[in-house]
């Protein structure tokens, strides 16, 4: 007789099965991700326990009125957010992510993390929606600039903050709470949305995230109403587990490599 274990491999052997299948047959994948992506790269989440972000409140750090009132402390901590991604490299769910973008006509990536782990993979499809810690935002002129350092946790001590060639104040670009997402990002991915089809020709796979603060913007729902089979990767259940055709419990790197080399075996 199979033991209890024996039984859940047999499982997760015939979704993983099931997943390949999908893959092969899709020709539109949309892929939307969370912080958990990067955890297997050694990123923290933001979110830890009391609602605390790496120890620091999140009125004190991630809101505009936090960096209206202590501009110098917000920059301390995404400065140092900023060094702890030279430290860090992308991981087998980044590298396997760009290889689908490569593999399908339609494609598109959609993204929470504020890390530079999928652009490093090599990932152009790719809309960031709480913005990137590699860019800076001018609070006068609005100027975007993507930095190729991290900003000197030394200057940021001595309170030269960085500024603007305009003149103004640079802050990091990332969406605070309390601000609102890119009005081009969501048409951007409600357009691909659009364009999905049924008969197993389009797949969403939403990976490791929680869905607790957006509830995956509705995608899920949409995906689903558009005929898309749709896929959750994650180690635990989230907020949007029972929308899902299918769901497999485990981190995004382990699987996708392990599935990846069943779909498309080229190095």
């Amino acid at each position: 007789m199979l033991t209890n274990s024996s039984d859940e491999a047999v499982r997760q052997a015939a979704r993983e099965a099931t997943l390949v299948q999908w893959l092969r047959e899709a020709r539109q994948v949309l892929v939307f991700c969370g912080a958990g992506v990067s955890v297997e790269s050694g990123v923290p989440t933001f979110r830890g326990a009391g609602g605390l972000w790496e120890g620091q409140r999140v009125e004190d750090v991630a809101t505009p009125e936090a960096f209206e009132y202590n501009p110098q402390k917000v920059w301390r901590f995404y400065a140092q957010r900023q060094a702890g991604l030279i430290t860090v490299a992308p991981n087998p769910a980044h590298t396997v992510l760009a290889a689908m973008e490569r593999h399908y006509p339609g494609f598109l990536l959609v993204t929470q993390n504020v890390d530079n782990l999928h652009e490093r993979a090599g990932s152009e499809k790719l809309i960031k929606f709480h913005g990137s810690l590699m860019e800076t935002r001018c609070t006068e002129c609005r100027r975007v600039t993507p930095i190729g350092e991290p900003v000197p946790l030394a200057e940021i001590e001595a309170d030269r903050l960085p500024h603007c060639r305009c003149g103004g104040l640079l802050r990091p670009n990332v969406v605070w709470f309390g601000e609102a997402l890119l009005r081009r990002h969501l048409t951007e991915m409600q357009e691909f949305l659009a364009g999905m089809q049924g008969g197993g020709q389009s797949l969403l796979l939403v990976i490791g995230t929680s869905g607790a603060v957006s509830d995956g913007y509705g995608i899920v729902k949409d995906a689903t109403r558009r005929g898309a089979r749709t896929v959750e990767i994650n180690p635990d259940p989230t907020h949007l587990t029972r929308q899902f055709d299918l769901i497999l419990r485990e981190r995004a790197g382990v699987l996708l490599e392990r599935v990846w080399r069943e779909v498309d075996p080229k190095p």
